[in-house]
């Protein structure tokens, strides 16, 4: 089971708005912050991991009559600036679903924003492991500097989309990491009210970290967590383990 313990942050919010909390926990050796604003941070790999950011999904709605905010897919990216901004990652892993669909005109705004952080943040790599919503094909890629694969291995840890695709048995003694469930548990209060809370959830067998999605225009689902899981819920300003 993974060791766990709160850490303040001093640095504020991925908006700037405020200190947030975040929580430090320890998975094989490994040492991970989860952000409240659904990324976590691996220091030793000097990676910043986010999963399911659907972005382009406010521009498939438009397209196909549906009038969403054009600021939806900005929100995700202006989020994503300000981590980049606060952890300085050489590394950015991106557990699946980076686009919602097929091409459209935030394609050409993600493009333009990935050139310019390479160049702002000093930014070393990109790294995309494709999730089923990833459908673009080949050439939308090019002259982009995007590493794509279906899996991607580091240190104790498998990164995959689907924890599905994690497969213990050929790994022993490995970890998966993964996102494509939006995962999110419910709270109930005395008179009957309810939260819907995102975030972390660790499956213990097989031992799997399943991410919160990142983006801006995509819900949450609620799982099931078994007797020796552990769920990290994530609110706006702070990351906290449900006992």
């Amino acid at each position: 089971m993974p060791k766990f313990e709160n850490l303040i942050s001093s640095e504020g919010s991925a908006n700037n708005h405020s200190v947030d909390s975040c929580v430090e926990i320890v998975l094989a050796g490994e040492v991970l912050e989860l952000h409240p604003q659904r990324c976590m941070w691996w220091a030793k790999e000097k990676t910043l991991i986010i999963s399911d950011i659907h972005l382009g999904k406010s521009g498939h709605f438009r397209k196909h009559g549906i009038a969403i905010p054009t600021k939806v897919n900005a929100s995700s990216l202006n989020r994503f600036e300000n981590l980049l901004r606060r952890y300085k990652p050489g590394r950015v892993l991106v557990l699946g679903d980076l686009f919602h669909s097929e091409i459209n005109a935030e394609w050409a705004e993600f493009r333009n924003w990935l050139q310019r952080v390479y160049v702002n943040y000093s930014l070393k790599e990109f790294r995309l492991v494709e999730g089923n919503h990833d459908v673009l094909s080949d050439e939308a890629f090019d002259g982009m500097n995007v590493q794509r694969s279906a899996k991607w291995s580091r240190g104790p840890f498998d990164f995959v989309h689907d924890p599905i695709d994690f497969r213990s048995q050929d790994s022993p003694g490995r970890i998966g990491v993964a996102g494509h469930l939006h995962p999110a548990i419910r709270l109930s209060g005395k008179a009957k009210q309810q939260l819907h809370l995102p975030g972390w959830w660790f499956q213990a067998n097989p031992q799997t970290l399943v991410m919160p999605n990142f983006g801006s225009f995509t819900g949450s689902s609620v799982v099931k967590i078994k007797a020796q899981d552990q769920f990290w819920v994530c609110t706006k300003q702070s990351v906290m383990l449900v006992e």
